[in-house]
């Protein structure tokens, strides 16, 4: 189960990075765009609703994901505890 951790926190990391790594290369390039500063803040604008969309529809993404796993994980833990339990009544009787 730590692998597993470990990858999601690796997963989450890396994503976040992407996303950083895309808000600092748009913001940079409107800024230093030759355009008036009236349609540089509207770029800018659409750009971080756009990305705002983007970052929500990631977060759900990865939300749904690790609730995934986190089900998986407990069906497993559930499953092996019920065996145990068995294996020791067996065992016991």
């Amino acid at each position: 189960m730590a692998n597993s951790e470990e990858d999601r926190g690796v997963l989450v990391s890396v994503l976040a990075g992407i996303g950083i790594g895309v808000l600092v290369g748009a913001v940079a390039g409107l800024l230093l765009a030759p355009k008036s500063g009236e349609e540089t803040r509207d770029d800018l604008g659409k750009t971080m609703n756009d990305l705002s969309d983007k970052v929500s529809e990631l977060g759900r993404t990865v939300t749904h994901k690790v609730n995934t796993a986190v089900d998986r994980t407990r069906a497993t833990v559930a499953h092996k505890l019920s065996e145990a339990n068995l294996d020791g009544e067996d065992a016991a009787g």
